[in-house]
């Protein structure tokens, strides 16, 4: 219910109600009273400063007790108008020192109602009902009204209280809901920050290609159909120089052709990473090298790693590359490449053979140390450079998982991070 509301209900319904009991003489006086009384509510709900509000209030508060001396009990209900207003607008002590002296003037009013009826009643033509036991009318009305007071002061405090929460858990909302809206304003000039960079990077790589195509390429090229001229009229005459000519058309057309493909190499859009860390590459490398049988295979949707990503992945394989050529003499390495939605998982498997008497005695020498062993020692046995190539997966979040049994598989596992997240 409105606070407003309340308050003019406690103030307007107690007075119609009692309005009917009085003589029709007494009305005049008792409306402009009344009157007063709801004319001292209104000002006090315009009032701006904290000093004239509780001015206010108190002017209000006594009204409201000279009312219960010429009326009686009925006009406590008045009172509580005042009670519920002060509860809510005041705060900390001053609310409960309001309390107080509400209590004891509105008991010293109904005292001086009781005590002195003939000076009230030949002064403020006002007819009382005398009762034959008025202490204990007193008694019972002070007692009522107190503990009335105290029952409507803690039902307006509490909801004081809840009325503050819900105020600041609303202030809250509104905050968080504006950060929230920045948030998102920041998160979209981001995207279009990277989008204008990306633009400018691509113009600036399309502008680099042409200038090399332009450059390079077509002044070879010109060159090239200069010199097929000059060997088209030299031919006939000079045989032996003709020949020399055409031979260096030929290297001038080798030589534009391995710049044509390596423009277009780099214009080949990467699948997971960039030249410089290429699994494929490295698989070609080592089994032109060496003469090993190499497979490379990509499982799931490929997308684009982070650098360090890409450098872990590299340093991995080429560890385990060195690894099954130099101890285990594989002839058949295969590594498989299987992107996740949130991980990259690399595995990397070989033919090689451990020695059946190096492998026995490996084996007993384990058994013998198993309930022993320490994660220093299981360090010492992988080597350093499976240490390395833990170390090295650790570093950005992943494990490593190194299975002996044949074939020799090393498996690195690395988690994803997209640039939509981060944004």
């Amino acid at each position: 219910m409105p606070m407003r509301l309340l308050q003019y209900s406690l103030i307007i319904i107690p007075s119609v109600l009692y309005i009917l009991t009085l003589p029709m003489k007494l009305e005049d006086m008792y409306t402009l009273y009344i009157i007063i009384a709801i004319g001292l509510a209104v000002c006090k709900d315009f009032a701006r400063s904290n000093t004239l509000r509780l001015l206010l209030f108190l002017v209000e508060m006594l009204w409201n007790c000279w009312l219960i001396v010429l009326y009686g009990p009925f006009m406590l209900f008045l009172s509580l108008s005042v009670l519920y207003v002060y509860m809510y607008k005041l705060e900390g002590k001053l609310r409960w020192l309001m309390l107080g002296a509400q209590l004891l003037v509105s008991n010293l009013a109904l005292h001086w109602h009781y005590a002195a009826p003939s000076v009230l009643s030949s002064s403020f033509n006002v007819s009382p009902l005398i009762s034959a036991t008025p202490y204990v009318e007193e008694a019972t009305g002070s007692i009522v009204g107190s503990l009335f007071f105290l029952i409507v002061a803690v039902l307006s405090w509490q909801g004081a209280k809840t009325a503050n929460s819900r105020g600041k858990l609303e202030q809250v909302y509104d905050e968080i809901r504006s950060k929230h809206y920045e948030l998102q304003e920041a998160r979209a000039q981001l995207l279009q920050f990277t989008k204008q960079l990306e633009g400018v990077a691509q113009a600036e790589e399309r502008t680099r290609i042409s200038r090399q195509l332009h450059d390079d390429i077509g002044h070879r090229l010109i060159r090239t159909k200069m010199m097929s001229e000059a060997a088209l009229l030299t031919l006939p005459i000079h045989m032996e120089q003709g020949t020399e000519m055409v031979r260096q058309i030929r290297d001038q057309l080798a030589a534009s052709m391995d710049d044509m493909r390596t423009t277009l190499h780099k214009l080949r859009p990467d699948a997971y990473g960039s030249d410089a860390y290429a699994l494929d590459r490295l698989l070609e490398e080592v089994g032109r090298e060496t003469g090993v049988k190499t497979r490379y295979d990509v499982q799931g949707p490929s997308q684009i790693l982070y650098p360090s990503i890409q450098l872990v992945l590299y340093k991995n394989a080429k560890e385990s590359l060195t690894n099954a050529l130099k101890h285990g003499n594989a002839t058949t390495i295969s590594v498989q490449l299987s992107f996740g939605e949130r991980e990259v998982c690399m595995t990397v498997t070989n033919d090689g053979r451990i020695d059946d008497s190096n492998q026995e005695s490996t084996n007993k020498h384990h058994q013998e140390r198993l309930p022993s062993r320490s994660a220093k020692a299981e360090s010492a046995r992988l080597g350093m450079g499976h240490e390395g190539m833990r170390m090295r997966t650790q570093s950005v979040g992943g494990t490593l998982d190194i299975q002996s049994a044949y074939p020799y598989t090393v498996i690195t596992r690395l988690p994803i991070t997209k640039q939509t997240d981060i944004l």
